[in-house]
């Protein structure tokens, strides 16, 4: 089992998820952040909740009422406004694509990161009532 990234948006107060694992985006979290950071952008890492990967490696009880570790993240979870998350995205993936930046040592992962991208951007704004976006980091 390896740990990877889900898009989730946040509408309604309830957790709407693509449930897509996203290796690449995960493998170059850092990266993204700190490209993040150099472009004036939201902060990628800021987007990142680990409310079920540490649900899961705690093996933690869910509180009373929660019947999911989403219904934990949508309470008190690490989110970014819709718009914050849009605007990272976006940003993100034009300066990637622009300045054809690379990804790994040993393999060039540029182009899985530009698709994983493009489809967290697409869901996203296929979500017309999302108030707020994050990733989950999922194990």
């Amino acid at each position: 089992m390896s740990t990877v990234l889900w898009a989730n948006v946040l509408a309604g107060g309830a957790v709407v998820s693509d449930q897509q694992d996203r290796h690449a985006l995960y493998k170059h979290a850092d990266r993204l952040d700190a490209l993040a950071r150099e472009l004036g952008l939201p902060s990628f890492a800021a987007a990142c909740d680990t409310t079920d990967a540490r649900y899961n490696t705690q093996d933690l009880p869910l509180p009373d009422g929660a019947t999911s570790t989403n219904d934990v993240m949508a309470a008190s979870g690490a989110w970014l406004s819709r718009g914050d998350g849009e605007r990272l995205l976006a940003g993100l993936l034009e300066h990637i694509r622009a300045k054809q930046v690379r990804f790994g040592l040993l393999r060039n992962q540029h182009d899985e990161v530009v698709r994983e991208l493009e489809d967290v951007l697409a869901f996203v704004r296929a979500q017309p009532a999302a108030e707020r976006f994050n990733f989950a980091v999922v194990m």
